[in-house]
């Protein structure tokens, strides 16, 4: 008669089911144990002008402020709602601490790393690996994924939470659409629940973290080709396709060709056209594969605005050489695409990922976090490749020599990611080793000059604007900064308001031109320095208004100059300058604003006019913003209060 008791671990796909969870276990905490210096670190660059609305107010505290803050942000079409909602897990108000907010974004790395080693296991179901290497497969290609470099900046650097909520997501939603595609007919109940799955929520909820999300139906289309090529689409889940992945890609289609006059428009505002960026883009995408396959952390870092821009096929040389390497690539993976699926899903994984970020989008022409999740294409392609050599090699040393090397690479990068949380822990010598690896990034040197500031060193911040007006001696935004800092910490101002609006050869190429206004408009208010002329002021506001902006920045300029004329008690012109304002941009706050300034004046009948224009503009706003009618109709009757009775 058989023993009742059995051993725990009873067959060996137990004992292999259990090292796979102890390994993947054992990745996720050394993973974590990585990343963990980072946490120290603070908050930079657009973090803050993401964030610093949980300080609008009392803070996050009420149904109205939720609304505000995760509806309210305007950083793509959607305002990433998901993401902002995210941010209130970490704090509710500003200023914030930003070790709760990395400790978040690395724990979502490490559930997007686990959902990655999900969809490479189901990935290597489809390629009909054994148990074995199915396990080895996903475990080689998650650990070098979680361990990259390449990831560090993407995950310790708060504001791209967007991204990694996006492609965590974006791999739940190909989870479920792997496990529908491996169902035997594809048409059971179960197999259709996960196809709906795989768009709603986690295809909606990749959109609305980040618009780039919508690039899912590409990749659904590119597994259904390459993985699951073979495999029919009959009744349901051909009608699934048709309306759930096509019709969607039509309309994206449509919206980027309507769209596509204001994003040429918006290229007035950078250093390089349309043409020259897709052919910059195409030398940035052959380095970024060199980062991937070179995991070694040097030159990794947030700025990268001194890259050279290609100015035509030959100019640099390796542009030309790049395209070639592209077009090859893409054309030999269309062509291997059934006989080498594998291949040709890294390819035009990785490529249909940088279709929005690396093309036509007047965006920034280098970033690292772009490779997110585009990089897991061609990571999987090398591990299953790897893995195919070691199993025709004959001598078992050899497979061994294979197996350690491949370990020397996950080594390799655990140690320069732990290198550069390090780097990122320590403020100081992050900015001081940005600067020292791009010497020419004005972004890079800008950051240590205020990092000295906030240090109590001026006088040495004084030195690095000098320095940088070397490297920008044209550009508004840092010659307003440098005037700034002169006259705030009184030091001999290094060109006056006057020089900068008659330069001839002024540009506006960086950052938030309104900010550096709003400094100085704040230098105005405290009388920092001696002061220049209102006309000086209108002469370098005008200069500034000849540039090309966004909508919205414009906006914030005429609101900024009507702050100015309120200082100086010129109410007509502050008055005109919210109206252009309101023109560009009809929001209830401006003609408020117009209302209160009229009223101060006594002007009680204007404001009642300005107050009517607020509730108009408040009821066409977007109806997941909160509205402002209490607040409109308690100024009002206000208002009404003052008038003369007959």
């Amino acid at each position: 008669m058989p023993s009742i008791k059995q051993p725990l671990l009873s067959s060996p796909n137990a004992v292999l089911q259990a090292g796979f969870a102890v390994g993947l276990t054992v990745l996720l905490f050394a993973t974590y144990w990585l990343y963990s210096p980072g946490l120290s670190g603070a908050f930079i660059f657009d973090d803050f002008w993401n964030l610093e609305p949980l300080g609008s107010g009392a803070g996050v505290q009420d149904w109205s402020s939720l609304r505000q803050f995760v509806f309210g942000n305007i950083s793509g079409p959607t305002g990433r709602p998901v993401s902002m909602l995210s941010f209130l897990l970490d704090a509710q108000d500003w200023p914030a601490n930003a070790a709760a907010f990395k400790a978040t974004n690395i724990k979502i790395h490490l559930l997007t790393g686990a959902a990655l080693c999900w969809l490479s296991l189901l990935a290597g179901m489809a390629l009909g690996l054994s148990e074995w290497r199915n396990m080895l497969l996903a475990l080689a290609v998650t650990a070098v994924w979680l361990l990259h470099p390449l990831n560090v900046s993407t995950t310790l650097y708060v504001v791209q939470r967007m991204t990694q909520l996006m492609a965590l997501f974006s791999i739940l939603a190909l989870v479920c659409y792997c496990k529908a595609r491996l169902q035997i007919d594809g048409q059971s109940p179960k197999a259709l629940t996960l196809l709906f799955l795989t768009l709603c929520p986690f295809g909606l909820l990749g959109v609305l973290s980040k618009e780039n999300g919508a690039l899912l139906l590409l990749l659904i289309v590119i597994l259904e080709f390459t993985l699951f090529a073979g495999k029919s689409r009959a009744g349901l889940v051909r009608w699934w396709f048709r309306l759930g992945i096509y019709l969607p890609l039509l309309f994206m289609l449509i919206y980027s060709m309507l769209t596509l006059p204001a994003s040429l428009e918006t290229y007035a505002t950078r250093g390089f056209t349309l043409g020259e960026r897709l052919l910059t883009e195409s030398r940035i995408l052959l380095a970024y594969l060199r980062e991937i396959a070179v995991p070694t952390g040097i030159g990794k870092g947030l700025f990268h605005d001194d890259y050279v821009v290609s100015r035509g096929l030959f100019n640099p040389l390796t542009t030309v050489f790049s395209l070639l390497c592209i077009s090859s690539l893409l054309l030999s993976a269309f062509k291997l695409r059934l006989r080498q699926p594998v291949y040709a899903l890294a390819v035009f994984w990785f490529f249909a990922l940088h279709i929005l970020e690396s093309t036509y989008l007047p965006l920034e022409l280098y970033f690292e976090h772009r490779n997110y999740l585009p990089m897991i294409g061609p990571l999987f392609a090398a591990g299953f490749y790897l893995l195919k050599y070691a199993d025709q090699l004959t001598v078992q040393m050899n497979r061994n020599l294979l197996y350690v090397a491949v370990l020397i690479f996950i080594a390799l990068s655990a140690f320069s990611t732990r290198s550069l949380a390090l780097q990122w822990g320590n403020q100081l010598l992050l900015v001081n080793d940005w600067a020292q690896e791009r010497p020419n990034s004005v972004r890079a040197q800008l950051t240590v000059a205020e990092y000295l500031t906030t240090l109590e060193r001026p006088d040495l911040a004084m030195e690095e604007y000098t320095r940088l007006l070397q490297i920008a001696p044209n550009e508004v935004t840092i010659l307003l900064q440098a005037w700034n800092h002169a006259c705030q910490y009184g030091f001999s101002e290094p060109v006056t308001l006057r020089e900068i609006v008659n330069n001839p050869q002024l540009v506006y190429e960086q950052n938030d031109i309104v900010f550096h206004l709003r400094a100085l408009h704040q230098n105005l208010q405290d009388a920092a320095c001696e002061f220049p002329e209102l006309a000086e002021i209108e002469a370098l506001f005008a200069r500034i208004d000849e540039f090309a902006m966004p909508d919205w920045r414009q906006a914030a300029l005429y609101r900024q100059l009507s702050d100015v004329y309120v200082h100086f008690r010129r109410l007509d012109p502050a008055l005109i300058n919210l109206t252009r304002a309101f023109e560009i941009q009809p929001r209830a706050s401006i003609a408020v604003r117009q209302a209160t300034l009229s009223a101060s004046a006594g002007n009680y009948s204007d404001a009642l006019i300005f107050l009517e224009r607020a509730r108009t503009a408040d009821q066409q706003r977007n109806p997941l913003l909160p509205s402002a009618e209490d607040a409109i109709s308690q100024l009002e009757e206000e208002l009404r209060a003052q008038l003369p009775t007959n």
